[in-house]
């Protein structure tokens, strides 16, 4: 009756749980953290917030309307054949525009004027003497209406609209910078998880080890004992036996309290308690191949998201030191207006905007000196310098950490087979110790020490083959692989 239950304990042992409710691969685990997990939405938010502000800078493009309303009052200090006191309401309304891809401003204007004039009263006499009225002169109140529509063409400085553009252009830089960052980021965080995924892929192996460790004391001592009831072997047999039993509960029960909390650990991350339900499926003995170092290299420096990130630097960079040169340029422009006017008594008649007026010039300035623009050349000359040796620094270091772990994984390999001869030695010692206990030539000491010599190149053995795809991971986290 003892050796059915021993035998029904060992079987449950050996399953992996109660239940089967099923397993979840890596690449699973990390697409449910890809669809739940809230930093991903985080880090996609980065860029949009970057490209909403740089749609901001738009606005500076945006047809401005403009518009003003006065009052002035002047009362003249000699009035010669003109007014004494002067009254007028203006009021203007216009549009005005940028083209950042020419650098040209147009801008068109309505004015609209009603004056009031009270001429000098020696004036007035002098023209009744000759029997004359100054109103058909110099009309006492009058509406004046004028159209205008100018020009502006940059022909050196800001031709082409540079300048204009310049925020914008240069926040598209971080736009771009902070989408490849996000990338890189979220490539880290998956990186981590798969490597706490494989810590619970180990912790399986180690507690499927520790079960079967259990299961063969478990045999054992009761083989023991029922040698012991032949008198066969003596009581110290029993005690050892029985002490090996207990170490490999303790050994199951610790590996299997760690199991259990990176499992719930895991199960959090994802945001999934069914994950509370699943056991990990992964190959955990396989090998895999990489690309030799001089293509794995060739890719690396084609492709690598820490040298893009710096290179939109550069590019920026390089941008803003051609917006430092423009602004040294002499401003020369072309200027162009055009309008038509009037003033009448009637406001009807002032509406026939019949006079034109035109004009086309240039207009040059140019600051003597312009030290300042000529000390932020230089400065911009020597980031772009640097930012290039940062460039060249970051690319040994990147090639320097690959083939680290290029040589690693390669010589993990070794090592694995290495366990794996390992593992066979320990199985035939064991053969060979069993032996000689039966032929009561041996000590059971040694054939638990055997057995414990298996499960530890077995665990050994699990650890390195654990420590391998940790390589392989930080390898294709290194090339950019995890996220595409």
């Amino acid at each position: 009756m003892k050796k059915h239950i021993l035998l029904f304990i060992a079987a449950i042992l050996v399953v992996p749980g109660w239940v089967d409710a099923g397993t979840i691969t890596r690449d699973d685990f990390l697409e449910r953290l890809k669809q739940l997990h809230p930093r991903f939405q985080k880090e996609e938010l980065t860029p949009r917030i970057e490209r909403e502000e740089q749609q901001s800078y738009l606005g500076s493009e945006d047809w401005n309307l403009l518009s003003s309303i006065s009052y002035a009052h002047e009362e003249a200090a000699l009035a010669t054949f003109g007014a004494e006191k002067t009254d007028a309401i203006s009021a203007s309304a216009g549009m005005e525009k940028t083209f950042w891809y020419t650098g040209g401003r147009l801008s068109a204007n309505y004015t609209h004027n009603r004056v009031y004039m009270e001429m000098d009263q020696g004036i007035e006499q002098l023209f009744a003497g000759v029997g004359l009225d100054s109103s058909d002169l110099m009309p006492d109140s009058y509406y004046q209406n004028q159209l205008s529509v100018s020009y502006i063409q940059p022909l050196l400085k800001n031709r082409g609209g540079l300048l204009d553009r310049m925020q914008y252009d240069l926040k598209g830089y971080d736009v771009d910078f902070s989408e490849v960052q996000a990338k890189e980021h979220i490539e880290t965080f998956l990186s981590d998880a798969a490597k706490k995924f494989l810590d619970w892929v180990l912790l399986t192996e180690q507690r499927n080890i520790a079960r079967e460790r259990l299961r063969l004391s478990a045999e054992a001592l009761e083989q023991i004992r029922a040698r012991r009831e032949a008198n066969l072997v003596n009581q110290i047999d029993v005690i050892r036996a029985e002490d090996a039993v207990r170490i490999a509960k303790q050994n199951k029960v610790l590996v299997e309290s760690q199991w259990k909390a990176v499992q719930a650990e895991l199960a959090v991350l994802a945001q999934d308690d069914k994950l509370l339900n699943q056991e990990p499926e992964y190959r955990l003995y396989r090998t895999e191949e990489i690309p030799s170092r001089q293509e794995a290299v060739a890719r690396l420096e084609a492709q690598s998201r820490v040298l893009k990130v710096l290179g939109i630097r550069l590019e920026q960079l390089e941008h803003s030191h051609r917006v430092i040169r423009d602004t040294r340029m002499p401003d020369l422009s072309l200027l162009a207006r055009v309008s038509a006017k009037n003033a009448d008594k009637g406001f009807g008649e002032s509406l026939e905007m019949d006079k034109p007026d035109a004009l086309v010039g240039v207009q040059f300035r140019y600051p003597l000196g312009n030290r300042s623009a000529r000390s932020q050349l230089r400065k911009a000359d020597f980031q772009i310098v640097q930012l290039k040796k940062q460039i060249k620094e970051v690319t040994l270091n990147l090639v320097s950490a690959l083939t680290n772990i290029s040589i690693q994984i390669q010589e993990m390999e070794n090592v694995l087979t290495l366990n794996q001869e390992q593992i066979e030695s320990a199985r035939s010692k064991i053969q060979e110790e069993q032996k000689l206990y039966h032929q009561g030539r041996g000590d059971l000491t040694f054939v638990i020490q055997a057995q414990d010599n298996e499960e530890n190149a077995k665990l050994l053995y699990a650890q390195n083959a654990a420590n391998y795809h940790k390589l392989m991971v930080e390898y294709s986290s290194l090339m950019d692989q995890l996220v595409e």
